[in-house]
């Protein structure tokens, strides 16, 4: 049995005229009682009673209307449904998060989305940059926020395009000696015990310090990894260390936090974020919101221009 039988069955059904269910399928009279007798020999019932002046259900024929109408229902809204997801306007899409560096324009973000795409279910997923990126790989997530120095590590089934740069930012305990100070010389916080999300000689965030550092003539007396961005401010408001980070809106909300900016300017101590996504044709839902938050960034004047990787 198929979906064509079900549309002539409740085609002759609702009707309850051969002739006239035949012109709405743009069939022959005979071709659609033939279609009707091979339903009925395959559910092994009789669907209809019929004689040479009227045609009428039989109480299987009314049952059998009921559940047909339903399936046929269903199977439009699929239909349609599908559709809409192939136009990028329904579906699932999972976004990797970093932390305050992407919050920062986030719940603008997704407040635009959401508005413009309502069918669309969202799942925001904090996620460290190595994990984004092998979930990226394996299509656990749809959309990662990665820094643009690392672009050039990640594998080449994935592309990015800028969608907004933040500057470095001191970040301390309330308690620390610095933080009365307006803004931090970063030859001050080289004496410092300095913390670093991730682990080891991979860390990136260990890497982009050490390289901000090492780039102004400094040396970081003291360099710990900490596993997780939340154990990293748990640390920093516990007074264990101070850390450089991005974000800086983001950061001044958690408690016993605080957050200054650098003393010192420059283009190496801004952090540009790219949004990083799965190349392929199912990518339209995930271009949609990349767009969605650089037309925020854009708004808030932390990036400039439109994005050329894809279309909007």
């Amino acid at each position: 049995m198929e979906l064509r039988h079900l549309r002539y069955f409740s085609a002759v059904a609702k009707s309850l005229n051969f002739r006239v269910a035949a012109e709405e399928l743009n069939l022959s009279t005979p071709a659609l009682s033939k279609q009707i007798r091979d339903l009925e020999s395959e559910l092994g019932v009789r669907l209809l009673d019929r004689d040479t002046t009227r045609v009428g259900l039989t109480n299987a024929g009314s049952v059998f209307l009921e559940e047909a109408s339903a399936i046929l229902l269903h199977a439009t809204e699929a239909i349609q449904k599908a559709r809409d997801a192939a136009q990028g306007n329904r579906g699932r899409l999972a976004i990797g998060n970093i932390g305050p560096i992407a919050a920062n324009h986030l719940a603008a973000s997704l407040g635009k989305f959401c508005s413009q795409h309502p069918d669309v279910e969202i799942d925001l997923i904090d996620m460290d940059i190595p994990s984004q990126v092998a979930a990226l790989s394996r299509k656990e997530i749809d959309v990662g926020f990665i820094p643009a120095n690392a672009i050039q590590t990640l594998p080449t089934s994935l592309e990015s395009v800028l969608v907004f740069s933040t500057p470095l930012c001191a970040v301390l305990g309330a308690d620390h000696r610095l933080a009365t100070r307006d803004s931090i010389p970063l030859a001050e916080l080289a004496k410092d015990r300095l913390l670093c999300i991730g682990g080891g000689k991979q860390s990136l965030h260990r890497s982009y310090i050490r390289g901000v550092m090492e780039g102004r003539g400094l040396k970081a007396q003291r360099l710990t990894d900490v596993k997780g961005f939340e154990s990293l401010l748990a640390m920093i408001a516990g007074g264990q260390g101070v850390s450089l980070l991005a974000g800086r809106s983001g950061l001044t909300r958690v408690d016993n936090l605080i957050v200054r900016p650098l003393k010192e300017t420059g283009a190496d101590l801004e952090v540009a974020i790219c949004a990083v996504w799965q190349s392929g044709k199912d990518s339209l839902l995930a271009h949609r919101f990349i767009e969605a938050f650089r037309e925020t960034a854009r708004t808030s004047g932390k990036i400039k221009g439109r994005a050329s990787r894809f279309a909007a």
